[in-house]
C-alpha cells in the first residue's frame, strides 16, 4: 500500500501545468492571430513605398526563420534597438489616442 501511495504522489508530481501550455496553430502569427492588427499591419505595409520585414505580419516559424538567419549582435545594441523600437510604437499609439 504504501508503494501505490507513492507512486500516486508522483504521478501528480510530473503531471504537466496544462494551465502554463498554449497550443498553437500552424498558422498562428505574431499579432497572435487578431484580424484587427493583422489587417491593419496589412493596410500600414502596403501603403509604404519601402517594404520592410514586418514581423506582425509573419507566421511564427517565419519570424524563427528570419531570427536564426540574422546576424548575431551584441545584447546591448540588441537592447537599444528594442527600447528605440518600443518608444516609435508608443508614440504611434500615443498620437492615435488623441
Amino acid at each position: 500500500m504504501l508503494r501505490l501511495q507513492s507512486t500516486r504522489a508522483l504521478s501528480k508530481l510530473a503531471a504537466p501545468a496544462r494551465s502554463n501550455v498554449r497550443m498553437m496553430s500552424a498558422f498562428s502569427h505574431m499579432s497572435d492571430n487578431d484580424p484587427e492588427v493583422l489587417e491593419k499591419e496589412k493596410k500600414e505595409h502596403l501603403e509604404k513605398e519601402e517594404k520592410k520585414w514586418n514581423e506582425k505580419l509573419a507566421s511564427f516559424s517565419e519570424a524563427s526563420v528570419k531570427a536564426d538567419q540574422s546576424e548575431d549582435k551584441p545584447i546591448d545594441v540588441l537592447q537599444k534597438e528594442s527600447s528605440a523600437e518600443m518608444k516609435k510604437q508608443h508614440s504611434e499609439v500615443k498620437s492615435t489616442v488623441k
